[in-house]
């Protein structure tokens, strides 16, 4: 009884380890196909043909196209959220500002798949958010630089994170369409706009 118990259990973390490499799998391949077709373009068939699976296969891990977008927006969030937040936890507070500007810019400029896959599930798939998830953390950034830098004078931290993070949309677009776009140089503008603007009295 127990050993049959035991090969059951062994059998079941297969079948999870195997279900969760699949989704991840069909993740993967709705991000390159919608990268390179958009949302219109792809269909369910498409995807399940690429990642070698059957259309059923795929509807059993997301009921409908708009679902599987939004599960290719989720995975694209986090990828981008470990990324760049773990190179703004290792500086220093009055520094983070800095570094959250050039370490986003960076991710999405070398993962371009995931830049045309987020306006692709903004536009079509119905991954709308509360627009304070992209500022609050932004402002809070601004917030503790200023503080940590003794910076006295009145600031408004919301409107702030808005205008950062519009600069930031548009150098990844520019980025997308021009493949030539100095990313590099546009950050650091992005970044000389903080300090002076923000993080100074």
């Amino acid at each position: 009884m127990g050993q049959d118990s035991a090969e059951e259990k062994t059998k079941d973390r297969q079948s999870t380890f195997t279900q969760r490499a699949r989704r991840a799998q069909i993740i993967d391949v709705t991000i390159e196909l919608l990268a390179e077709h958009g949302f219109s373009g792809v269909s369910l068939s498409q995807i399940a043909d690429r990642a070698g699976v059957t259309k059923p296969t795929v509807l059993y891990h997301f009921t409908d196209k708009a679902t599987l977008v939004r599960g290719a927006y989720q995975h694209v969030l986090d990828a981008m959220v470990e990324s760049v937040g773990e190179a703004v936890s290792s500086a220093e507070v009055a520094e983070r500002p800095r570094v959250y500007v050039r370490s986003i810019v960076a991710h999405f400029v070398s993962h371009r798949s995931h830049s045309r896959l987020s306006v692709e599930a903004l536009i079509h798939g119905g991954a709308r958010t509360d627009s304070s998830a992209r500022w609050k953390p932004v402002a809070e950034l601004l917030k503790a630089a200023r503080e940590a830098r003794g910076v006295k004078g009145p600031s408004d931290s919301r409107t702030a994170a808005l205008i950062i993070g519009g600069a930031i949309d548009a150098v990844v677009g520019e980025a997308l369409e021009d493949p030539g776009y100095d990313t590099a140089a546009a950050s650091e503008e992005i970044v000389d706009l903080i300090e002076e603007r923000y993080l100074t009295d």
